[in-house]
């Protein structure tokens, strides 16, 4: 987590601005999961797993203005943007936790609290049993019928596929103009990623008691899972 730590800490000023250029279907990633997010409630208890700079966050807001949400990341930097960000919303909380290790008291406390858990872009830094473990968080802390969005990377099972869809996510990226400079700072960071391929992680869902898991959306590298708790 040191690593992870350091390299978003030098980024976390330039985070957000990139995000539409380092991910050529920005908006479907990120916007398209705010279609399955259907509640009658409208202040819904949200968390978000590694938010970073809260992006994720804000966008759902869009659609639940009122909603409690509460960030969890282990970057103190990439946290403090986030709280800039939503300064005088008194309904965000912040919390900087590692969420490979959740202490007893922190884990209880959000135990069937929230109707959504949302992640972006973050939980494809972990191991394949990391992953296991926070998503078994994750439906321990969503009420019965909530729903867990995970916005992230992923990895082809095919050596040769993954490396076509690395080059073409490359080649997308120079088109926006962003500069090699930036693209070299992604594959540095790159280096620390652990992804996993989707019927891994499909798997890893269901085993921890998502009987309903499914992929929203997927374009070379990105990809968007859903699971229900019911």
């Amino acid at each position: 987590m040191n690593d992870i730590q350091i390299q978003f800490g030098k980024i976390s000023k330039k985070y957000d601005e990139q995000r539409p250029k380092l991910i050529p279907c920005f908006f479907d990633f990120y916007y398209l999961p705010l279609v399955l997010m259907k509640t009658d409630n409208p202040e819904p208890r949200i968390l978000d797993v590694g938010a970073g700079t809260g992006l994720f966050s804000s966008i759902v807001l869009t659609k639940f203005p009122k909603a409690k949400i509460t960030l969890v990341d282990v970057t103190e930097k990439m946290l403090d943007i986030a709280k800039d960000r939503f300064k005088g919303n008194d309904n965000i909380t912040f919390l900087r936790k590692d969420i490979t290790n959740v202490d007893e008291e922190t884990s209880k406390s959000f135990e069937k609290k929230f109707d959504f858990v949302i992640s972006g872009l973050a939980i494809h830094h972990l191991t394949t049993d990391e992953k296991k473990y926070v998503y078994g968080k994750c439906f321990e802390w969503l009420k019965e019928g909530g729903l867990f969005i995970n916005a992230d990377q992923v990895i082809s099972p095919d050596p040769v596929l993954e490396a076509q869809n690395i080059e073409l996510w490359h080649n997308k990226i120079r088109e926006s103009g962003i500069g090699e400079e930036a693209i070299d700072n992604l594959k540095e960071r790159m280096k620390l990623d652990k992804c996993d391929t989707i019927p891994t992680q499909i798997k890893l869902l269901r085993t921890v008691g998502f009987n309903q898991t499914d992929i929203l959306f997927k374009y070379l590298v990105f990809c968007v899972f859903y699971a229900y708790k019911n």
